[in-house]
């Protein structure tokens, strides 16, 4: 198809006789064209505004934008800014959240137990983080008598916030309440809470907490004069503490001094710490260890608990009983010289997590809502917590990071910037897919409609080389929530990948099935539809090196969307970048887009381009001279008031030559003759000044840019 551009000149005019008509008509309609450009500018602004009610769907949730299958399709990439200067709105229903409320408030009046299990159990199945209402849950049930579930629901309400100081406190509260719970487990269980959230920046209660229960159990051991009393435990505890950033840091060396001042520093610290310093002491004072400890007996009034532990008291009375033990004492000098030396070394500790708190303070500041709710955070808080993590990730410390994650997904879990930034930084950096992969799945909890979600825990599984689990769980979101475009585009991916990882030759025409379906599945929709074409078009001229198969699909496109300036741009650039293509097929690929309904400007883009090609790599001088004419002619139908570009050229004055010291030449100056064009024809180059050449031996040149001229297109 097209014509034959090796004709001779002559021919020239038969041609135009031709084309006269049709060329009339392009006139007509492209000053319709011109006419309509503003309004249809206008209303594309003005959509681009709407939707948000136009991408609701009827179950109130809100859906991606310019993702979706529809007339108005425009590529999601274009409409999403990064992420640290945009976040999405959260698909959750306020409306539904406050139902909810007012349910469960009637449930807490209710004696039916199994109906008030299912109304929360269904409610924090959905919010699993409202840490206010698992404490409600739980003491239902401890209102009931269920003694036993109460302490389900607790660890229930752990598992899912783990970093929640509140669950953590009221879950020890129940357990210290029951008087055969042993007190080594409930040492263990305030282990684990400290291992787990005593990094959280509000985490001062439970340390205290387990430092108190600490003293309990060296009060209650030392009644019993078991032989191991010792509060090491609580040095150590006090020491974890003393290198924590958090809220009330600057408090904690008082009370570590304070402590102190009551005990003996041998019951306090380590054997190897003790040694040390009681060495240190001995130089000082030049005695020996035997002259400054001596063994006494202290007497002390015990009295028992409620929940079978020892306490010291100071009066007797009634249920108290005296003891004597034996302990070590220290000479006071040495007492004091060993204090102050114990204090030294705690306060370095001290000052340097004071200097943490104190980069993080900023941060810490600036979060006005640590806990969750379903409304929408407020942008600068988002920018925080995203500003937050940057940092915390640059001090790459891997306990910080990870605890300040689960501390940020507890008011941004609605938020799936937040969870992809989580797994990939898991992954990066610590390799578990087991950890990951339970990010992944907590996120499908909060996002469940998050297509970009389910595009990263496919690219988590595709990087494993587990093509087949990328594709499940793509195909799963296809199937739940269809009609996104980049999802499609993503399974087709994977697809393609697995088939060139196992050299699967049946998979590449899997492939091409797919996307010819994608393309009439969308025949409602001519933007689509072209953008599949494209799609298509290019898979087969790159993955399976079929240029004619590629201008088939685009022509194909081209008769359901004839407008669609991508469709002919394409269709010219398979027949230029094509090693099979002859330069007859590129001259009719050209015609293509020059014999088309496109607006009368692209056309003269379109004419300069093979123009340019024709006196770069054409082989017939008559064509180029036919073409010369013809596109021409085409700029003399545009009106005057019209000004466009047909090319893009440099500017003269974006790279200036700058000569370095030479001796002085002789300068032959050479101006170019060039005709000014014909009214209503625009020049194929700016009138540029007269250019001066200097006749040197091997000139050293330099290029320096400066900012382009700003010109009419």
């Amino acid at each position: 198809m097209g014509r034959d551009r090796s004709k001779s000149s002559s021919d020239s005019d038969d041609y135009y006789r031709e084309k006269k008509r049709k060329e009339e008509s392009h006139r007509r309609r492209d000053e319709r064209h011109r006419d309509s450009d503003r309004e249809r500018d206008r209303r594309r602004r003005s959509r681009s505004r709407s939707n948000s009610s136009r991408h609701r769907r009827p179950d109130g949730h809100q859906r991606g934008r310019s993702s979706r299958h529809g007339s108005d399709y425009v590529d999601s990439s274009l409409s999403r800014s990064s992420v640290a200067s945009h976040f999405a709105t959260p698909p959750i229903d306020v409306g539904d959240f406050e139902n909810w409320v007012n349910i469960l408030a009637k449930v807490d009046q209710s004696e039916d137990v199994e109906y008030a299990r299912e109304k929360y159990k269904s409610f924090l199945l959905r919010y699993p983080n409202c840490y206010g209402f698992w404490q409600k849950y739980a003491e239902y049930e401890k209102k009931m008598g269920n003694i036993g579930e109460a302490k389900k629901v607790w660890e229930q309400g752990i598992l899912s916030i783990p970093l929640s100081i509140d669950l953590w406190l009221g879950y020890l509260a129940d357990v210290k309440s029951i008087k055969t719970f042993p007190p080594e487990s409930l040492r263990e269980v305030y282990d684990k809470a400290i291992d787990i959230a005593g990094e959280e920046y509000q985490s001062d209660r439970l340390w205290l907490e387990a430092i108190g229960f600490e003293r309990a159990i060296y009060i209650d051991q030392l009644c019993k004069q078991t032989g191991k009393a010792d509060c090491r435990r609580i040095g150590v505890l006090f020491d974890r503490l003393l290198s924590t950033p958090t809220l009330h840091a600057q408090s904690h060396l008082e009370r570590y001094v304070q402590y102190l001042n009551t005990v003996e520093p041998h019951l306090l610290l380590s054997d190897r710490e003790y040694d040390d310093i009681l060495r240190m002491t001995c130089k000082a004072l030049g005695k020996p260890a035997e002259e400054l400890v001596h063994q006494v007996q202290l007497s002390y009034i015990c009295q028992p608990t409620e929940n079978g532990m020892l306490n010291i008291v100071a009066e007797p009375g009634e249920g108290t009983y005296p003891i004597t033990v034996n302990s070590a004492q220290h000479d006071p000098t040495a007492l004091q010289f060993m204090r102050t030396e114990i204090i030294a070394r705690r306060n370095e500790i001290f000052l340097r997590n004071m200097e943490e708190c104190k980069l993080r303070s900023p941060f810490e500041l600036n979060i006005k809502r640590p806990y969750f709710h379903v409304k929408p955070l407020d942008y600068p808080q988002l920018v925080n917590w995203m500003a937050y993590l940057d940092f915390e990730i640059g001090q790459n410390n891997e306990k910080r990071i990870s605890v300040l994650f689960d501390r940020c997904l507890i008011p941004c879990a609605l938020y799936e910037e937040f969870w992809i930034k989580y797994a990939r930084w898991s992954w990066k950096n610590t390799k578990s897919r087991t950890k990951t992969r339970d990010i992944y799945k907590k996120a499908k909890t909060h996002c469940p409609t998050s297509m970009n979600l389910a595009l990263s825990k496919a690219g988590f599984e595709e990087s494993m080389d587990n093509f087949d689990a990328a594709l499940r769980i793509l195909d799963s979101f296809r199937q739940e929530y269809p009609g996104y475009v980049l999802l499609e585009l993503r399974y087709l991916g994977t697809l393609r990948r697995k088939s060139d990882n196992e050299k699967h030759a049946p998979a590449t025409d899997y492939v091409v099935n797919q996307y010819e379906s994608l393309i009439k599945d969308s025949q409602s929709s001519p933007n689509l539809h072209s953008f599949y074409s494209l799609k298509l078009a290019r898979y087969q001229l790159k993955a399976k090196s079929n240029p004619s198969l590629a201008q088939k699909v685009l022509k194909k496109a081209m008769s359901i969307d004839p407008f669609n300036l991508q469709l002919y741009s394409q269709y010219v650039d398979v027949a230029y970048s094509s090693d099979s293509m002859t330069e007859v097929d590129i001259i009719r690929a050209f015609d293509v887009a020059l014999e088309s309904n496109l607006r009368l400007e692209d056309r003269i883009r379109f004419s300069q381009r093979k123009l340019d090609y024709l006196e770069e790599l054409g082989s017939n001088i008559h064509a180029i001279e036919d073409h010369r004419d013809y596109h021409y002619h085409l700029l003399g139908q545009l009106p005057d008031s019209v000004t466009i570009r047909t090319r893009f050229v440099n500017d003269p004055n974006r790279a200036t030559l700058v000569q370095q010291a030479m001796p002085p030449q002789q300068a032959m100056v050479y101006t170019p003759q060039m005709q000014p064009p014909t009214i209503n024809m625009m020049p194929m180059m700016q009138m540029q000044p007269p250019i001066a050449f200097v006749n040197q031996a091997s000139p050293a040149v330099q290029l320096t840019l400066i900012e382009p001229t700003t010109s009419t297109m």
